[in-house]
């Protein structure tokens, strides 16, 4: 009940605040406008309200050269001036000005002389002389050039209200836009209009064109705007486009027609996702953030730390919208790097996109993946040593691994580049890092002997091991060990071992999916259904006594301070508290046929509260298992790392063992050998004199369990944990 109370308090506060009571239009692309054949440079002032044009033409737009898409036809010409006379009543009224355009090749729009947008013009052309050219052509192809006459809406801009708030006035105006065509061009087009929002309840300028239709709402989270100015946005390659952020840390609210704005960018984008992209009508998008000439700029939306990659992960299947956000917050709690996330909404060329979360894409940086950066010519020695990031996933290698995967021989494991990317990466780099990895997965093929001279826990980080098996076990993503699988090596001189991580991708986890038995709670990931393409590896590092203890270990401290049940819930009522004001609008953007479920969904409710309390569901069964299911034994009186170090000189195989092992004693290391068991009883003793460097041991007679293999010398004890299974 408290919970209810809380969303219901915050959505009347939201709708409390909400202003616009409806949309006018002040001026038509099809009104009589005066215009000026762009052949030379009209008068400087000739955007402003002052200006006399009585000796300018006048015609119906839109004006062009007539093919089909025209009122007034004109020859062909560089550019066009245009303006059109409006009259405001009462501007005190007035919420929001967006201007529509459907144009050919580029424009920059003026109210009273200010300019208020452009569209593929160069920001340094100011202004833009009669004969300047656009920054590319736009000539008519379907979504990528003119888009109203074949049955498309025009681009829309949101105003910034700083602008239009000072320009604007009571009684006459004037709109001035300025159209240029790309050179030899056979098409113009130069279609505008300007609708205004107000709070009044009357009809004080004409009614909204019969097409217009913008979402206006109060939200308690940031808004996007993103406009490419009606080109397509493709899976294929970036797209320029512009974006603005309306948001303010100090506000509780953010209007979807307020054009106040955080931060403005200009971007490249372009879709992204591999099943979700192909099988779901809402797509994600990578974004590049760029500056005034186009080329890589850092920002900080929503005070993010400064980079130029992004991505709006749009969550179609996962209804609660927070399955992501949970898994990196789960991540960032256990001291690991997972990428920032920040609830937004999307609207992209004017039209509403829903629900989509703003978040870091996986690179190096201090703020993200921090490692050395990689140069070309960084070839040997240290230089060569790091920094990498790679990945196991289902797009092509660009190196396959020596071993398959745990349950088929169709193909070996495959790698690829995330950084150096593919094409930046030296030869030696290459051979280098694909190097490692194989010494990798040699050593984990036989934990109780080293390879190479080296055991299994010299190649890796082990902690960080640790932690991502539990957050990939904890949400049961089914993916995680298998594909959207991330690893990174700094440079010897910082850290020698190979790290797990970042996490990534967790649109199938938390009990969501019917796929490999997601939505059940019991069971491991690792071995379970679906686990056949996971590198063999993982299996064999969990049987590693070592390896799982300390899985055990961290498992019983999280779930005591950063991931107990009352904090994991916390964080889904939080977040469910703002995504339930605005969860209906993503779902009447993305609506699902009745009695049907999203793909690979097992199960959905009615309402969003209702898919909420199943996720919480989920994770309290889920918890509850792990603890009674959790890998490896408790905690021993020693660390792990004490063990790793102490261990050196003292080696022992095969480990687990059936009894018959070998001791390998390093460095000179002697003294009294002896065996315990876990309760701490004496099983064995013996005793290695000077010089000794191998003993072999029957220790059959031992049951099965954990024991500690001990030589005492005359300066301290040196130990070696023992599994015995018959």
């Amino acid at each position: 009940m408290k919970r209810s109370l809380l969303l219901l308090s915050l959505i009347c506060f939201v709708n409390a605040s909400a202003q616009v009571d409806h949309w006018e239009q002040l001026v038509n692309a099809h009104d009589t406008w005066t215009y000026f054949k762009g052949n030379s440079e009209p008068p400087s002032n000739w955007n402003t309200v002052s200006f006399n044009d009585s000796s300018w033409l006048t015609g119906k737009g839109s004006i062009g050269y007539g093919d089909n898409d025209d009122s007034t036809t004109i020859s062909n010409v560089s550019s066009i001036y245009m303006r059109k006379t409006f009259t405001v009543s009462q501007k005190n009224t007035l919420q929001s000005l967006v201007l529509h355009s459907d144009f050919d090749d580029g424009f920059v729009a003026y109210l009273n002389g200010v300019e208020i947008a452009r569209a593929n013009i160069a920001d340094s052309l100011q202004p833009p002389a009669h004969d300047d050219v656009p920054m590319e052509s736009r000539e008519t192809t379907t979504h990528n050039g003119p888009t109203t006459w074949q049955g498309g809406v025009p681009a829309a801009w949101v105003i910034d209200e700083t602008l239009w708030s000072s320009a604007l006035v009571n009684g006459n105006n004037v709109f001035a836009v300025h159209t240029l065509d790309s050179t030899n061009s056979w098409d113009l087009t130069t279609k505008y209009w300007l609708h205004c929002a107000t709070s009044s309840n009357t009809l004080l300028h004409d009614s909204a064109a019969s097409w217009f239709e913008f979402n206006s709402f109060e939200s308690p989270v940031a808004i996007i705007r993103v406009n490419s100015f009606g080109k397509d946005i493709t899976k294929n390659e970036k797209i320029d486009a512009y974006m603005d952020i309306v948001w303010d840390e100090n506000s509780s609210a953010f209007a979807s027609y307020s054009g106040i704005t955080q931060l403005q960018t200009k971007i490249g984008i372009k879709k992204r996702g591999r099943v979700s992209l192909f099988n779901f009508p809402k797509n994600g998008y990578t974004i590049e953030s760029k500056d005034s000439f186009w080329e890589d700029d850092d920002i900080e939306p929503l005070n993010f730390p400064k980079e130029e990659d992004w991505v709006l992960h749009g969550p179609w299947a996962d209804r609660t919208f927070m399955r992501n956000a949970l898994a990196m917050h789960l991540t960032r709690k256990t001291g690991n790097y997972a990428s920032r996330t920040a609830y937004v909404e999307l609207f992209v060329n004017g039209e509403y996109e829903g629900i989509y979360v703003l978040m870091e894409k996986i690179k190096r940086d201090n703020d993200r993946v921090d490692i050395a950066k990689l140069n070309p010519d960084e070839i040997s020695g240290d230089d060569l040593s790091g920094g990498y990031i790679w990945s196991t996933d289902w797009w092509d290698a660009n190196w396959y691994s020596t071993f398959y995967p745990y349950g088929t021989t169709n193909e070996k494991v495959k790698y690829q580049y995330i950084y150096p990317k593919e094409g930046n990466i030296a030869p030696e780099q290459e051979t280098y890092i694909q190097n490692l990895v194989d010494d990798f997965e040699h050593s984990l093929q036989n934990t109780s002997i080293p390879y190479k001279g080296k055991y299994w826990d010299e190649y890796l980080d082990i902690n960080s091991f640790v932690d991502y098996f539990l957050v990939q076990e904890l949400t049961k993503n089914i993916d995680g060990f298998r594909a959207s699988t991330y690893y990174h090596k700094d440079k010897n001189s910082k850290d020698s071992l190979i790290k797990m991580g970042p996490v990534w991708d967790f649109n199938y986890s938390l009990g969501l999916t019917s796929v490999c038995n997601g939505y059940e709670y019991d069971g491991f990931q690792y071995n379970g259904y679906c686990s056949a393409q996971i590198p063999a590896w993982w299996r064999k590092l969990v049987l590693t006594p070592a390896f799982a203890d300390a899985v055990n270990c961290r498992w019983k401290e999280l779930r005591s301070t950063v991931w107990h049940e009352d904090s994991i819930m916390a964080f889904i009522g939080d977040n469910e508290l703002i995504l339930d004001q605005v969860a209906q609008r993503n779902h009447d953007r993305w609506p699902l046929d009745p009695g049907t479920v999203p793909l690979n969904v097992q199960v959905i409710d009615s309402t969003y509260a209702g898919d909420v309390d199943i996720m919480e569901t989920w994770v309290s069964n889920r918890l509850d298992w792990l603890d009674s299911n959790m890998i490896g034994s408790d905690c021993a009186t020693f660390s792990l790392e004490e063990e790793i170090a102490l261990r050196k000189n003292l080696r022992l195989y095969p480990n687990p063992s059936t009894g018959n092992i070998t001791l390998l004693l390093l460095n000179g290391l002697h003294g009294d050998l002896q065996i315990r068991n876990q309760l701490g009883q004496i099983v064995h003793v013996d005793a290695i004199e000077e010089g000794t460097t191998k003993v072999n041991l029957g220790l059959n007679h031992l049951e099965n369990g954990i024991y500690f293999v001990e030589v005492k010398t005359s300066v301290n004890s040196v130990y070696q944990k023992l599994v015995i299974q018959h």
